[in-house]
């Protein structure tokens, strides 16, 4: 098997941090990444943002799946439940399950494009431009990063 479609919790974690709201904005602001459905707004709910985030990113896996296995549409490699679509609750935000470290978050990053790029137009799509917001803003949010220099000179 090389590819599979994550479960459920790797897409909620992944969007519950993406929709957090972080020093008075979100972690990934849908204005600013690229070809999310118009649908998607800052001025929904965290839940609402969370829940669209994740079924961009989740639908994408799917889609990728089925471009790497496409005469098994029925038995595709991944979780035996899979639901038509991915809800991210107020309860679920509020978990410590979904609250990761952000270098958990990133390799986690790291295995759903593995599982997302079996198309040649990955790079091309919403859940693409996506996950690579949501590194930015882990990046961000590693220990020691507000305090780094920002501009580097040798003594």
């Amino acid at each position: 098997m090389s590819a599979f479609i994550c479960g459920p919790d790797h897409f909620k974690a992944l969007a519950i941090f993406a929709a957090a709201r972080a020093h008075g904005r979100r972690n990934v602001d849908p204005r600013y990444c690229e070809m999310l459905p118009g649908t998607i707004s800052e001025t929904m709910t965290t839940e609402e943002l969370a829940s669209a985030y994740a079924n961009v990113l989740y639908q994408e896996n799917i889609r990728s799946v089925l471009a790497r296995y496409p005469g098994d549409a029925e038995n595709l490699p991944g979780p035996i439940s899979r639901p038509d679509r991915i809800e991210v609750t107020v309860r679920d935000e509020t978990l410590p399950a979904y609250r990761l470290a952000p270098v958990a978050l990133l390799k986690m990053c790291d295995c759903l494009e593995y599982q997302s790029c079996e198309t040649e137009n990955y790079r091309q799509t919403a859940a693409f431009s996506l996950l690579d917001r949501i590194r930015g803003a882990l990046i961000h949010a590693l220990p020691g990063y507000d305090d780094a220099p920002w501009d580097y000179s040798a003594a």
